[in-house]
């Protein structure tokens, strides 16, 4: 806007200004400073105009100077203003060496930064402006750029290219959230560099690079920079932070309300340059361990029934064994069944649900993808309620427990961890006398207990501890049982409808691998992926035998099947195409050679324990501990059968004690904490001994441990109690600053292609349809059957296992198997 003065008015005003003997300047002044003037015409006017005089100011070349010099030092007066207002809020001192877990968990960046906005608005909007890549327009407003008009990225860091409405306004969103923590972050550094106590955004970043093993040149460069605290204030964090979790342990245990989960693993601690003082093994053997809270319900009273169980044990010396009750359950019927309308077992009627899953699931048939939603669940037979795990790692010991020493000085180093010793010498005023304790192993730990049983206190001698098996331990026998069965005997891979044939066809390039030493996942997938399309060839054999113009799945599905069909084809398979039911293995194998089909056979058995380890694994994701109880009989049997005998002696031992040995309530106790829930959410329970492995060891060993010569036993002692922290920390870090696709746990693969080729195979080899006088270079022995025979014949005679020198690797890609 132009001046409207004209060159006269301005030399009458200046006359005038003359005979009053007043300067512009003072004229103007005293209209601004003079407080009895501040409603006069003149001053509301220069009030009213101040922005278009200041500019007028700075764009003058004589004027220009001075104005940007006043303009500086006014925004450095505001500037020393807002961050000494900032560095008086006592909320973000944060003194690394008081640091608590809480602390790094309840650190929010959006509330800082909110509160950084709200406190010091002139501040923050300055480098908001500074970090903004947008242009301004003629009003001074922000010009948002277009998102087309660049490389546009959502949120989960894929290219988004020509986006929607929806999408647009996520990824403006999540630019704007990235430049709030721009600002809050360098105002922090400003805040850190003003007064040093406001350190907390570098003492939560600090202890977050410590933990994802930043070399401590590297924290240095960022401790210079204001991004982080120092390493030697990192490490005093993580001492107080250790000795934190110690007490927290404390707490636990002595609430008597916790198992105690415990496990060995192996670190190589490699020497560059090997010594006289360093030429033993690198190999070290360490215990981990962790404390579990009992859920659902468990009472102090559940677990006082040590004495009553003490006197009727086998193992208590003091009593003759002819007062010790025999019991010989039938384990079959632990979970009793009423008839069903449909004249199926249990077992068939989950047999029937899994072949509908696959064909709904797996047919890639929109017209049976579409029922996939409406399948109902298999009933559950015991279900254990929903609770999300609540648990703490305990310090990694410095023990070998592969020997029942090492076992027992584990057990007492977990329990003084958790503040629980002997009444009358205790480790620690604070520590209690416990009831019974439950310990998740890999399996029950008997030798531990029966070389104690002759000490004169209970105490001594363990009378509290009742061993728990791992059931991820079990899930992995079963795997290799399958293994030893179907794929181990050399004869029994060379038929075209072997197992290790159809391996052939999906995992051409791991046969050597899956024909030796496949290890838990390999085996787990061969199953699973095996499974669905004999199955689904299944599927296709029965319908072509209904009718010859359903050639195919597709041809199938193009019929729209009404579901009453549906349904009683997928109990005519599992009645006749499944081994069990109405199928007789033996009958079936007893005629004469030129009606049998010995390949048809091996498949009718192949189906039979497919489904078995499948129902295993559903019944431990759901969480159904009634379920998986009626599948362990036919395993104990099978373990038997390939030379098992520990996991089976183990398993009976289990059953026999949790439904007739022990009291309602403890038994009770045991069988709904022996699955956990980690996650809280449905369909993702998992065994202890899985937590133990894959949230303790895995996390110990290789994320959280350290690397190079940070790598060091002392340093993986001291820090296994903070693994939770660490992790949670971690998720913080992540949240705060916008990080994506972080994760471990990979998307199931695409097997469409896989499965296409294996039914091209199976099509071809036709293993669901009986050929008379088709043979086998192997007939797959009826091990279920064999195994039932060994059981019967030794029950009430064989002697549980005193040791379990049954544990099996467990490899990182193991654990993998749980998260899909």
């Amino acid at each position: 806007m132009s001046t409207t003065t004209s060159q006269s008015q301005v030399k009458y005003i200046s006359d005038a200004l003359g005979e009053a003997r007043v300067t512009a300047s003072d004229f103007v002044l005293t209209l601004l400073e003079r407080q009895s003037l501040q409603d006069h015409e003149c001053t509301i006017n220069l009030l009213d105009n101040s922005e278009r005089i200041i500019d007028a100011f700075s764009k003058n070349a004589r004027s220009a100077p001075s104005t940007y010099t006043w303009a500086r030092k006014f925004i450095q007066k505001k500037t020393m203003e807002a961050i000494r207002i900032l560095t008086a809020n006592e909320d973000w001192h944060f003194n690394a060496e008081h640091a608590s877990a809480k602390d790094l968990e309840d650190f929010k960046i959006e509330e800082m930064a909110a509160d950084m906005k709200e406190m010091a608005p002139d501040l923050w909007h300055l480098l908001q402006l500074l970090l903004s890549r947008d242009e301004l327009d003629d009003d001074g407003g922000q010009n948002m750029e277009t998102p087309s008009d660049r490389e546009d990225f959502d949120e989960t860091g894929g290219f988004a290219g020509q986006s929607s409405g929806d999408k647009e306004s996520r990824n403006r969103k999540r630019r704007e959230t990235i430049r709030n923590i721009k600002t809050a972050v360098i105002i922090s550094i400003l805040m850190q560099s003003r007064n040093a106590k406001c350190n907390a955004l570098e003492c939560v970043f600090g202890i977050f690079l410590h933990s994802a093993n930043t070399p401590e040149k590297v924290i240095q460069a960022l401790a210079h920079m204001g991004i982080s605290i120092s390493a030697s204030a990192i490490q005093h964090a993580i001492h107080l932070l250790s000795a934190e979790t110690a007490d927290t342990l404390r707490e636990m245990g002595q609430t008597l309300l916790v198992g105690y989960a415990y496990d060995n693993f192996d670190i190589n601690f490699p020497t560059i340059v090997p010594t006289i003082e360093k030429a033993t093994d690198p190999l070290t053997h360490l215990t981990s361990g962790a404390l579990i809270y009992l859920e659902h319900g468990v009472e102090l009273e559940d677990l006082r029934c040590s004495e009553e169980l003490w006197a009727n044990s086998e193992i208590n010396p003091n009593i003759s064994p002819t007062n010790t009750p025999s019991i010989n359950p039938n384990l079959d019927m632990l979970h009793p069944e009423d008839d069903h309308p449909s004249g199926l077992t249990r077992r068939e009627r989950w047999n029937v649900w899994k072949f509908k899953s696959d064909l709904f699931e797996y047919s890639n048939q929109a017209e049976f993808t579409a029922r996939l939603r409406t399948l109902e669940a298999p009933e559950s037979v015991e279900q254990i309620p929903i609770v999300q795990m609540r648990y703490a790692p305990a310090r990694s010991m410095d023990i070998n427990q592969s020997t029942h020493a090492g076992n027992i000085s584990a057990v007492e180093n977990l329990l003084s961890q958790g503040g629980v010793g002997a009444p009358e010498t205790p480790l620690d005023p604070k520590e209690k006398d416990p009831s019974k304790i439950a310990l998740h192993r890999r399996l029950q730990q008997l030798g531990v207990l029966l070389r104690r049983s002759i000490e004169a206190t209970p105490w001594r001698r363990h009378q509290f501890m009742v061993f728990v098996m791992g059931f991820f331990h079990l899930k992995m026998a079963a795997a290799d049982a399958i293994w030893r069965i179907f794929i181990e005997p050399k004869h029994g891979r060379l038929d075209e409808n072997s197992l290790m044939m159809y391996v052939a066809q999906s995992r051409p390039r791991e046969t050597g691998k899956i024909g030796s030493n496949p290890g838990f996942r390999r085996m787990h997938e061969v199953i699973g992926h095996n499974g669905i399309v004999l199955r689904l060839d299944a599927w296709r054999v029965e319908a072509k035998r209904r009718n010859p113009a359903w050639t195919s799945l597709e041809e199938f599905a193009k019929a729209k099947p009404s579901p009453a069909l549906i349904n009683e084809m997928a109990e005519y398979l599992t009645e006749y195409y499944v081994s069990g039911g109405e199928v007789d293995i033996y009958s079936t194998r007893s005629k004469g050679a030129s009606v049998r089909d010995e390949q048809h056979e091996n498949i009718l058995l192949l189906h039979q324990y497919l489904l078995l380890y499948e129902e295993t694994s559903f019944a431990m994701n759901r969480g159904d501990i009634g379920r998986l109880e009626t599948t362990f009989p036919p395993w104990i049997s099978i373990f038997r059968a390939v030379g098992k005998h520990k996991y089976s002696a183990h398993m009976t031992k289990y059953l026999t004690d949790v439904h007739f040995n022990y009291p309602p309530r403890l038994a009770r106790a045991i069988r709904y904490n022996s699955l956990v829930n980690p996650t809280g959410v449905f369909d993702k329970f998992r065994g202890v001994d899985w937590v133990e492995e894959s949230m303790i060891n895995l996390y110990t060993k290789h994320t959280f441990g350290g690397s190079g010569s940070n790598y060091t036993k002392a340093r993986v002692i001291e820090e296994s109690t903070l693994i939770k922290v660490f992790h949670s920390c971690h998720r913080n870090i992540e949240r705060n600053f916008c990080l994506t696709n972080t994760t471990r746990r990979h998307a199931p693969p695409n097997m469409t292609k896989t499965f296409e080729k294996m039914a091209e195979y199976l099509i071809a080899n036709a293993p669901n349809e009986h050929r008379p006088g088709r043979k086998s270079s192997h007939c797959v022995p009826d091990m279920l059957d064999k195994g039932e025979h060994i059981v019967y014949n030794i029950a009430g005679k064989a002697a549980i296992p005193d040791d379990d020198g049954v544990d099996q690797v467990v490899e990182d890609e193991d654990l993998e198997v749980e998260y899909m």
